[in-house]
């Protein structure tokens, strides 16, 4: 790449953070928060967004350890050059008159986006929601919810009762048929199955020399003396 159009796409490009604040936000902290990025040229900043005042909002406590009764204001920016989002959220907190702890900073790609953003889904979704345990799924009779989710099993056929016994009998007995009545009677035991049945030969063997494959060849060792002669 050359060096004019390196430079052409690093002035082109841009970065986004998202910006929360565990405090009452308004024209006047917008105000402020676009006077203090203009050294890193503020492309945009979108209106803040608020939650319901809340104890201890859950992603200042994650991250911070911040314990206080506040709502959450957020916004997105996009700025023209890149700033490591702790030293964004002291330059804010500096600048805009608040404590550190009330400031969270990162950027738009980082996964607690999708997070966050799940989580105002749910809580949306679960606003005036009166659940009791009569709407419970567990406690709904009806098994299409469970048929459902399990398309593959042929719910039709019985796994419990009479007519299931019945049918494993016959199974049992057709296999006998085939098989012979000595093929239940030879079935490998548990211990069988475990290898326990063999430890006592398997101790056998590592006590025996070269594990049981029999002594090894005898070797001739010669002594050299210091005089360099063979004995």
């Amino acid at each position: 790449m050359k060096l004019k159009e390196y430079i052409t796409e690093s002035f082109n490009k841009e970065y986004g953070y998202r910006v929360k604040f565990a405090a009452d936000c308004g024209s006047d902290q917008m105000d402020m928060l676009e006077k203090c990025l203009d050294k890193y040229n503020l492309v945009s900043a979108t209106p803040f967004k608020r939650t319901p005042i809340e104890e201890n909002p859950k992603e200042f406590y994650r991250a911070k350890g911040t314990q206080c009764t506040s709502e959450v204001c957020s916004t997105d920016i996009i700025l023209k050059y890149p700033v490591n989002e702790r030293i964004l959220e002291v330059w804010l907190a500096v600048n805009m008159g608040m404590d550190h702890e009330r400031v969270l900073a990162y950027g738009v790609k980082d996964p607690r986006r999708i997070e966050s953003e799940m989580a105002e889904m749910r809580a949306k979704e679960d606003k005036d929601r009166q659940v009791s345990e009569e709407d419970a799924l567990l406690n709904d009779e009806n098994m299409e919810h469970y048929e459902a989710q399990n398309e593959e099993i042929d719910f039709k056929a019985n796994f419990f009762g009479e007519e299931y016994n019945k049918k494993f009998l016959d199974e049992l007995a057709k296999i006998k048929a085939e098989k012979g009545a000595d093929y239940f009677r030879n079935y490998p035991s548990k211990d069988e199955l475990m290898g326990d049945d063999l430890a006592e030969l398997g101790s056998q063997i590592h006590g025996l020399p070269n594990m049981g494959r029999g002594t090894e060849s005898s070797k001739t060792v010669d002594t050299i003396s210091q005089s360099g002669r063979r004995n």
